[in-house]
């Protein structure tokens, strides 16, 4: 019974360890934002350089010590090294859920978010575990010899390491967080309906001084006017709901000299304007209701004041029944029916510098790209020319371009003298551009506050002779990818299978359930 138990312990925590390691493997810059917070709340900030090292470090020996312990191999060594961790980091939670310096410990990364206390209660359950696989941590014997557990635990860690720095370059091969491909921001950002009510509750306590003495009173038990105010303190006891997108605004940054000078919009009627179009060396001016097929060129758009044509959406009927939307240099073909077209500006409303404009980037219903660089200063220098490059092509494109940072006025206006960008700059708060994409820079694809794709800087892609459309090239680009993960899943479970059923087979053996013969 106690050895059951054991190799049942053995198994538990090591696929606890997996997991754990394993979703901090393929998100090591989560994982180094994580151990900056805990430095930085410990007082350690000399050591924040270092915080990427200690992720990568860390989270590739818990995968590899519950490989270990679930595939049996060098037992007594990952005996040890799962209690180190469990000694090291219950006493860490402990302190972690009594001051709360952190909210969240990122023992799950992004996949599993746990309180503080929640997390500390898991690691007491754990540790029970461990302790049994520590007894009996000369019990567990490999089937294989020493040399060979060394080899396996050597393979473990160097795919571990690869696996780590291939995210690291590329982007988290799964996506654990609220910016995933496929989510909508607005919905994100939606308090659910039975969820309105459920708010923060804080209990306030008030400082009043009377005579040289201060006494606290609660909001229910305020003292009369002959005491003096003199601070109030108010306790966080009890969270109430967040939605999974909550602090998400992006506010457009004046640059002398680079953003465009404010103009008051002016109200303008499509239908009052005309649209000059020519093919084979003729001309011809339409309607906007009434504008021709793709075959022809837009040229300009005649009307009683500048307009700027990048600016009008165009929607359409398709023959589906479903509203599609296209700008001048993309009009659909001949089976399509016209329903309306607006010109941005106005639907959406006028800005000025420094207001939110969140939902104005969110309701465009056509294609558009939002680049990420969370500090300009930090920012992969050599991969610049590639986002001035798809900034182009959303010029050329009638697409809107928008680069969200975290960088103060000072620190834009120097790199847009450095790099010349042509893109124009909004603020966005450091955390979510951090949530957002995983590379600095990185690239994003919407359309309708649904994510599109998005790329790393060393994979932001050359869209300069780029014709086709941009949610079929996105679905091809990742279908080929599922593909390919889906192959090397199918190869490393028949691995996991062929492996367990050996383990069990020699088990059945050595216990005498099948003959040798």
């Amino acid at each position: 019974m106690k050895k059951i138990l054991a190799n049942f312990s053995r198994v538990l925590v090591g696929l606890i360890f997996i997991f754990s390691g394993y979703v901090k493997v393929i998100d090591p810059l989560g994982s180094a934002y994580k151990f900056t917070d805990y430095f930085n709340a410990m007082h350690l900030s000399f050591m924040t350089d270092a915080s990427l090292f200690f992720a990568i470090v860390m989270s590739v020996a818990e995968l590899v010590i519950g490989l270990c312990l679930v595939f049996n191999i060098l037992p007594k060594l990952a005996s040890w090294g799962v209690l180190l961790f469990m000694l090291f980091f219950t006493p860490l939670t402990l302190w972690l859920a009594v001051a709360n310096p952190v909210h969240d410990c990122g023992c799950f990364g992004d996949a599993l978010i746990l309180t503080n206390w929640q997390t500390f209660y898991k690691n007491i359950l754990i540790l029970i575990f461990v302790i049994f696989i520590f007894i009996y941590r000369n019990k567990f014997k490999s089937i294989y010899n020493t040399f060979f557990q060394w080899i396996i635990a050597g393979l473990f860690t160097i795919m571990s390491v690869w696996l780590s720095f291939y995210c690291l370059k590329n982007l988290p091969i799964i996506d654990f967080r609220p910016y995933h491909i496929g989510a909508n921001i607005i919905e994100g950002m939606t308090v659910p309906e039975d969820q309105i009510n459920n708010v923060d509750v804080y209990e306030s306590v008030f400082i009043y001084e009377k005579d040289g003495v201060q006494k606290e009173f609660k909001v229910d038990n305020l003292p009369d006017s002959t005491w003096k105010f003199v601070d109030a303190k108010h306790k966080l006891v009890k969270e109430g709901y967040k939605p999974p997108i909550h602090d998400f605004t992006i506010t457009p940054v004046y640059i002398p000299g680079h953003s465009p000078e404010h103009v008051e919009a002016e109200e303008v009627n499509l239908y009052d304007a005309e649209f000059m179009y020519t093919k084979n060396g003729e001309t011809e001016y339409f309607t906007i209701d009434h504008l021709p097929d793709s075959s022809w060129k837009f040229e300009h758009v005649v009307y009683k004041s500048k307009i700027d044509p990048s600016l009008i959406r165009l929607v359409y009927l398709n023959p589906e029944g479903i509203e599609e939307v296209f700008n001048f240099h993309s009009l659909p073909g001949q089976n399509y029916t016209f329903i309306d077209a607006f010109y941005f500006n106005n639907y959406s409303g006028d800005y000025h510098y420094g207001d939110d404009i969140t939902d104005r980037v969110l309701a465009d219903k056509n294609y558009y790209f939002i680049a990420v660089m969370y500090d300009l200063k930090k920012a992969d220098k050599k991969y610049l020319d590639r986002l001035n490059n798809v900034a182009k092509y959303c010029q050329e494109n009638s697409y809107n371009f928008y680069c969200l940072t975290a960088s103060n006025e000072n620190d834009i206006s120097e790199f847009v003298a450095e790099h010349k960008p042509v893109y124009q700059f909004y603020n966005t708060d450091p955390i979510t551009l951090k949530t957002i994409v995983r590379s600095n820079p990185g690239l994003l694809l919407l359309k309708d506050a649904t994510i599109i794709d998005k790329w790393a800087a060393r994979n932001i892609p050359d869209f300069q002779n780029f014709k086709g459309d941009l949610q079929r090239y996105s679905l091809s680009k990742q279908r080929k990818y599922f593909e390919d993960m889906r192959s090397g899943f199918i190869l490393f479970s028949l691995l996991l299978f062929m492996s367990l059923f050996t383990n069990f087979y020699n088990w059945m053996k050595k216990n005498k359930y099948i003959n040798n013969n």
